[in-house]
């Protein structure tokens, strides 16, 4: 047998273990961005869940939740503890907003966060100037992503809107 055949046989070899390789390289890839992300959404559910977990066993905080947030008038620490679950509410948002725009999760992660925050905690006294306040870091594509998702439409207020709000040193006061 002519040695340039063996190097040609050699040669064929190569290419296809190359293409073969190259091949699995692409699967393992797309394996392993499918693991991550369905890591995300495990996160993600684990940290909603864990929360209503929590809260369904805390008593008091059962309670403050199923008050009537709208009507209700409230002394300042609890406005306060309602902003932080409002504020709680949002950073999660956030965090499946931005996950799903890099294509981490499935879109049901961040449309059930939407429901809830549509759930009416925005509509409290709390929730717009709670918004005002974070909307400060967001991008303009996401608050008006938001917005329309929310409030059906832009909303052209700054600062606290209530002066509940405004006493619980969320604004810096000149």
């Amino acid at each position: 047998m002519d040695l340039s055949i063996v190097v040609d046989i050699a040669q064929v070899i190569s290419s296809f273990a190359v293409v073969v390789s190259v091949a699995y390289l692409a699967i393992q890839m797309h394996q392993n961005r499918t693991m991550t992300k369905l890591q995300f959404g495990y996160k993600l559910n684990d940290r909603l869940y864990r929360r209503y977990f929590e809260s369904s066993h805390n008593e008091n905080f059962a309670k403050f939740l199923s008050r009537n947030w709208r009507e209700e008038e409230f002394q300042n620490h609890e406005y306060w503890r309602m902003t932080l679950w409002i504020q709680t509410c949002l950073v999660d948002l956030f965090d499946c907003y931005d996950q799903f725009k890099e294509n981490m999760i499935d879109e049901n992660h961040l449309n059930m966060r939407v429901h809830l925050i549509k759930s009416g905690i925005m509509e409290t006294k709390m929730g717009v100037p709670t918004w005002n306040f974070w909307k400060q870091g967001r991008d303009k594509d996401f608050i008006e992503w938001f917005e329309n998702q929310v409030f059906g439409g832009a909303l052209n207020m700054e600062g606290g809107t209530s002066s509940e709000f405004d006493e619980l040193n969320m604004v810096k006061k000149n």
